[in-house]
């Protein structure tokens, strides 16, 4: 449990957004032994935003959204915002928080992933 922290804080700080998320949805996963394990004093506000958004998607149950409204941007997994950057022909490196910013300045209607 010690190396997920270790891995999330990595993660955020060299902008490794599929990493990050891989390790949020684990301690989502494993919510009860984290609380019970770890320390949270010195985690920065944006991992705690995407935590939140690990937690909100697993208690949904659902792995992501589908459309593209801006609170379904924010439930969207990485693999997701980057589909639809890709389809838009825009850059898919970055972070999470960058690529929300990217496809929310798009002018006009996101298709729901899959199509």
């Amino acid at each position: 449990m010690d190396n997920a922290m270790e891995n999330l804080l990595f993660a955020s700080a060299v902008n490794l957004a599929l990493l990050k998320e891989v390790v949020m949805d684990y301690l989502a996963e494993h919510h009860d032994e984290a609380v019970r394990s770890l320390s949270f004093p010195d985690i920065p506000g944006d991992v705690v935003k995407d935590l939140m958004i690990a937690f909100g998607r697993k208690m949904k149950g659902n792995g992501g959204a589908t459309g593209g409204s801006k609170d379904d941007l924010n439930m969207m997994r990485v693999s997701e915002l980057r589909i639809q950057l890709v389809k838009l022909g825009l850059d898919v490196d970055g972070s999470r928080e960058a690529m929300i910013e990217a496809l929310q300045n798009v002018d006009g209607e996101l298709s729901p992933v899959g199509e």
